[in-house]
């Protein structure tokens, strides 16, 4: 159906009422980014074509892949199994615990294209443990998933973004590395300062059950034989998915062809595992990216991207503006539309013989620390939120707002002053 407004306009507005929707309660993810995909389709800014090439099923084909295991191997006991070692370590204290696993998840999300598989299996842990201890694992959940965007920024291989801008402008693992662990390790630590001086009252102050797991971790294990097999097709998976580059494999192929292995061989002695995946999550997902599509077909994204580049103050400026762009946006919209837009403006910078280089890393920082601003910031978030609900522990979005948006507000503008220092001066 043509339309006789603006279709950039519509496109806007549809994804700013369903933000609304979601962040003030008014109806879940899932409702709110249903209802956007029907308006942008019956306002034609979408053809259904159009709509379904937006939709990333590599993303969703891991997401499910990686579901089906966490679920067969939860069902045999493994996440009580390693939880309790974990908790046993550190004699069970709340803070200790929120510490290790936050470091646990930052150095595995760094060191991984899939960042969401690795903090889904620690918030699946720390919600297994959490509730031998009777504790609330929601802030310890938050904590996991800002971890991991965190990490997300570390390396070429981190996340989807550095992936894009790595291959984009031949940039290596090491020296990618170089440049960005100043910036992680200066995030981990605002990290570290949040939960453990800003938010300190609400973990440390919780008494925990026991001191040590009152449980022998060879207890909780059945089927031991199959569990090791198990944990040997999601060594596999895990390992595919880091090398996925260099056996160009999609991701998405990988997870669901070890899936698939792993329900062929032991599905039957597991339980209903393709009835338990969330799917509700996974269609959130996908409509979020039809949704942010629809801003990309429009060219709003795009004209962010250029009315950012297009002013002119220097270098500093520069680099300012893409840093807190990215982050900004990202705390809203999925970084990776952004990441393509800007990388394209960068490009034509670079031809025009403009020194790209810090603005490179700006854009990766912002876009990794916009990811801890909201719920649809970012894929991990989206799952380990609706994981983390499926499993009776609603994380409100508005509630990861309050915490998010400071905390990213604060991170970003100690990395902007890291940044001027390292590029802008």
């Amino acid at each position: 159906m043509p339309s006789l407004i603006d279709p950039k306009t519509i496109a806007v507005a549809v994804f700013i009422g369903v933000y609304l929707l979601i962040m003030l309660g008014l109806r879940e993810l899932t409702v709110a980014s249903l209802a956007g995909v029907a308006l942008v389709l019956l306002t034609g800014i979408l053809t259904w074509g159009e709509a379904i090439s937006f939709i990333d099923f590599n993303v969703l084909g891991m997401l499910i892949g990686v579901m089906i295991m966490i679920r067969m191997l939860s069902d045999l006991g493994f996440f009580r199994w390693l939880g309790i070692h974990m908790a046993n370590l550190v004699r069970c204290d709340p803070m200790r615990m929120m510490l290790l696993f936050m470091c646990a998840t930052l150095v595995l999300s760094s060191f991984t294209i899939a960042n969401v598989v690795t903090v889904l299996l620690m918030a699946v842990v720390m919600i297994e443990i959490a509730e031998v201890l009777e504790l609330d694992p929601r802030p310890f959940v938050i904590g996991l998933i800002f971890a991991s965007n965190i990490g997300g920024m570390a390396t070429s291989i981190s996340s989807l973004p550095d992936i894009l801008v790595a291959l984009a402008f031949d940039i290596s693992f090491w020296d990618f590395a170089v440049h960005m662990w100043p910036i992680v390790l200066l995030n981990i630590l605002m990290l570290v300062f949040l939960f453990a001086v800003v938010r300190k009252e609400e973990i440390a102050s919780v008494r925990p059950k026991y001191r040590r797991i009152p449980i022998d971790p060879s207890e909780v294990i059945r089927e031991k034989p199959l569990l090791v097999l198990l944990l040997a097709l999601f060594t596999f998976m895990i390992a595919g998915l880091i090398l996925s580059p260099i056996i160009r494999m999609p991701p998405g192929a990988i997870a669901l062809i070890t899936s698939a292995v792993a329900l062929l061989v032991a599905g039957h002695r597991v339980g209903p595992v393709v009835r338990e995946v969330d799917w509700e999550t996974l269609i959130s997902i996908s409509c979020l990216l039809v949704l942010v599509g629809s801003l990309e077909k429009t060219g709003a994204i795009h004209d962010l991207a250029q009315a950012v580049m297009a002013v002119d103050g220097g270098q500093a400026v520069s680099l300012m503006l893409v840093f807190w762009s990215s982050a900004l946006v990202s705390c809203f919209v999925d970084n990776v539309p952004f990441t393509i837009a800007l990388i394209s403006v960068l490009k034509d910078l670079m031809v025009s013989g403009v020194d790209v280089g810090p603005l490179i890393w700006a854009l990766v920082a912002g876009a990794g620390i916009g990811g801890n601003g909201t719920v649809v910031a970012s894929y991990a978030n989206i799952v380990v939120v609706g994981e983390t609900t499926k499993r009776g522990y609603h994380i409100d979005p508005r509630a990861f707002a309050k915490i998010g948006i400071p905390f990213v507000l604060l991170s970003a503008a100690l990395t902007s002053g890291l940044l001027l220092a390292i590029y802008g001066l």
